[in-house]
């Protein structure tokens, strides 16, 4: 087993800085190279390079600064003053304190550029060659700059055998059993409260430590139960969140997982069961209950739709109860249940309903989309009088507008003088005869009413043409 765990540590920590004294080559500056011609001419004659200075300077700052360097440069050989003409490099002592390490006393180990050192960096004897220096170096100090010892986070392996090993940049290095246990931070150790199994064995990654913020976390939601392994499930939309506890090294940890309800009938049936048992399937959202319906048997979730519907009105539960009743779901269903589904039914999903319950209260529009021979008598005897009273509103209309039209009415008005009465009647003349004469027989029941209105009203005005028409023949005028 080799298990990675992410912890807090407290681990005692040395920042050091590294200062390097050494010999070394620059390019030669001007006034350098002048000096050393200087030098090397005048054989370190004092008096002839100091005359030579006064010439080219005067009185100026330039002077003093020329002096200066011509008593530097008079300690240099001749064979020195000539490499420098000749290779423009000046010698010089360079200080260099850039470098800085990281040194862990309790693992005995350094980082150095995000690269672990077995030891203290600052005490290798190729230090400096391992910072880049290869000139002579004159002076090596090494200096504690900062010192600290705080909890941070580490990731910790933890092997078979107990082997605990922390990794620092590019490397595991052991930790000394004793001084991990110490160093360990840890802010939670009673998990009594738990009724799940903890394990003793920890496989995969992920694993951290079980803090009291994670462990309070898992009671936080009363929408959670423990599975056949004796591990932690928090319901979700559209997963459970699975909580693993194991103790290694004396040490609780724990691993979340997603374990999503698509393909998983033996979850989602166990989650159906914790929500009947505990009361919070009505509660619960619609749309995680189809997730998890859609993945059970038929008859399981037809046991759920019943529970939903029994006071309320889902349309989407409806629709997928009117889907499982399509794939042959029919018995079974609570009557709440399919006068919910009547609601959203088209006419091929009413007639299911009506073979699976022929005593809902069903509208006529709903009793005429099922075959005549299916229905009950008292549905067949109200369907029956239905269609008779439509026949006769459909001959009501027809002797009216026959009638209008044998006796021309209809013609003879247009010879009258124009008012509201000879308006309107010529109006719904226009509307009715010719349309009644096209689609009397097929037109929907709310047209039909209207039209027998309108019948109706057009009867009532002709009476009043009629009188017009005989007035106008007499040569007088009789509204």
């Amino acid at each position: 087993m080799r298990l990675p765990i992410g912890l807090k540590l407290n681990l005692s920590k040395q920042t050091k800085r590294i200062t390097v004294k050494y010999n070394t080559f620059e390019k030669a500056t001007y006034d350098q190279y002048l000096i050393c011609s200087l030098v090397l001419h005048t054989k370190r004659d004092a008096e002839d390079a100091q005359q030579y200075v006064h010439d080219i300077t005067g009185d100026g700052s330039l002077n003093q600064h020329f002096m200066r360097l011509y008593e530097g440069i008079c300690v240099f050989s001749d064979a020195q003053l000539q490499q420098i003409i000749r290779d423009s490099m000046y010698p010089t002592i360079k200080i260099d304190s850039s470098n800085q390490y990281d040194y862990y006393p309790e693992l005995d180990v350094s980082v150095f550029l995000n690269k672990v050192f077995s030891g203290d960096f600052g005490s290798y004897d190729d230090l400096t060659l391992r910072l880049g220096i290869q000139e002579q170096v004159i002076e090596k100090t090494v200096d504690v700059v900062k010192e600290t010892k705080n909890s941070e986070s580490y990731t910790v392996v933890i092997e078979d055998g107990n082997m605990v090993k922390i990794w620092l940049k590019d490397k595991e290095v052991p930790i000394p059993e004793e001084f991990f246990r110490n160093s360990l931070v840890v802010d939670l150790t009673d998990i009594s409260k738990y009724r799940g199994i903890v394990h003793d064995k920890a496989e995969g990654g992920n694993w951290r430590v079980l803090t009291s913020a994670a462990y309070n976390n898992l009671f936080a939601d009363s929408n959670s139960f423990y599975d056949e392994n004796g591990d932690h499930n928090l319901i979700q939309k559209n997963y459970t969140k699975k909580t693993m506890i194991a103790c290694i090294y004396g040490l609780n940890i724990y691993h979340e997982d997603h374990i999503p309800y698509t393909g998983n009938a033996t979850l989602c049936e166990r989650v159906l069961k914790f929500l009947k048992e505990n009361g919070k399937l009505r509660a619960f959202s619609v749309q995680t209950l189809l997730v998890l319906w859609r993945q059970v048997t038929p008859s399981l979730a037809q046991e759920g739709i019943n529970s939903i519907l029994w006071d309320r009105t889902d349309k989407e539960v409806a629709q997928y109860g009117l889907n499982l009743m399509q794939r042959g779901i029919l018995f079974g269903w609570s009557d709440e249940s399919l006068r919910v589904f009547l609601k959203y039914a088209d006419k091929s999903q009413t007639r299911l309903i009506y073979d699976a319950n022929k005593n809902l209260q069903y509208r006529i529009d709903q009793l005429l989309s099922i075959n005549f021979e299916s229905l009950t008598p008292e549905h067949r005897k109200k369907v029956n009088n239905y269609l008779e009273d439509l026949e006769e509103k459909r001959k009501t209309i027809r002797e009216i507008t026959g009638d209008i039209t044998t006796k021309g009415l209809r013609e003879n008005a247009k010879e009258l003088e124009s008012d509201d009465i000879t308006k309107r009647f010529s109006k719904l003349c226009n509307q009715l005869i010719g349309h009644v004469q096209k689609g009397l027989n097929s037109v929907d029941t709310i047209t039909l009413e209207k039209w027998l209105q309108d019948a109706l009203e057009l009867k009532e005005l002709s009476i009043h043409i009629e009188r017009k028409i005989a007035a106008k023949n007499r040569g007088g005028y009789d509204a």
